[in-house]
């Protein structure tokens, strides 16, 4: 089984991070300058760089070592935590919101919850989220095409079955935001991101290689030779509370 272990310098480099807008969202539902923030399954600090950047005190806790890595050497400013979701290593009360990207399928759901909600204070905001290309993009249809013909079923990414935990976790006002997004990405960052997929690597296991290689090249042929910028659209899911 693949680890973020190993893939952490090609996620550094290929990924992108979030619409502004998720950002602004934030803001609007009562993310306040100065709030203490955790970001829980943090990575290389990707989603919490806009918070980093607009001053925001962060600490960001991951139990991948190469990842908290590189994220302090890109933000050495905020704090970065070696520990996992499920036994966040802080007091009760410590942080005024608590966010996560991109990470809640990877661990238990509901022990994670309760340990958010423990780490906040009262009135503090839970902020998680997805995002995932829309069906009809065309990167997203043409690599599930190619999963499909080197003999997988094309993964289902980011949460399936809904998010029970989170709707059962002791928070008011929840809320669940759907914001679109357009952007894009040249070709050669876009492979590194796909070569950060654990989900694909799991998925083809030995074929994945032949994977990477076959996308790159109709990709190429869809969007051009030499480095072309690919349009890609999502959607983020974005799940919002507050601790009682």
């Amino acid at each position: 089984m693949t680890t973020f272990d190993t893939l952490a310098t090609d996620y550094d480099a290929g990924r992108i991070g979030y619409a502004n807008e998720l950002y602004d969202t934030l803001i609007t539902y009562g993310v306040r300058p100065g709030d203490r923030i955790v970001d829980v399954c943090c990575g290389t600090g990707l989603s919490s760089r806009p918070l980093i950047e607009n001053q925001f005190p962060v600490t960001g806790i991951d139990v991948s070592q190469p990842m908290l890595d590189i994220a302090r050497t890109r933000f050495p400013d905020a704090t970065w935590v070696n520990g996992p979701a499920e036994a966040l290593p802080f007091s009760d009360g410590s942080f005024d919101a608590a966010v996560s990207a991109q990470a809640f399928h990877h661990v238990d759901r509901t022990r994670a919850m309760a340990e958010i909600v423990r780490v906040l204070r009262p009135g503090g905001i839970v902020a998680i989220w997805w995002k995932k290309m829309m069906a009809d993009d065309r990167v997203h249809v043409i690599r599930q095409d190619l999963v499909c013909e080197l003999g997988s079923d094309a993964p289902v990414e980011g949460l399936t079955g809904g998010f029970r935990e989170f709707y059962a976790t002791p928070l008011v006002d929840h809320s669940l935001r759907v914001i679109p997004w357009r952007t894009t990405m040249r070709l050669h960052q876009y492979m590194t991101y796909e070569r950060s997929r654990k989900i694909i690597r799991d998925t083809l296991g030995e074929r994945a290689g032949e994977y990477f290689n076959q996308l790159e090249e109709r990709l190429r042929a869809h969007f051009g030779d030499d480095n072309p910028f690919l349009p890609l659209n999502y959607t983020h899911f974005l799940y919002l509370g507050k601790k009682a």
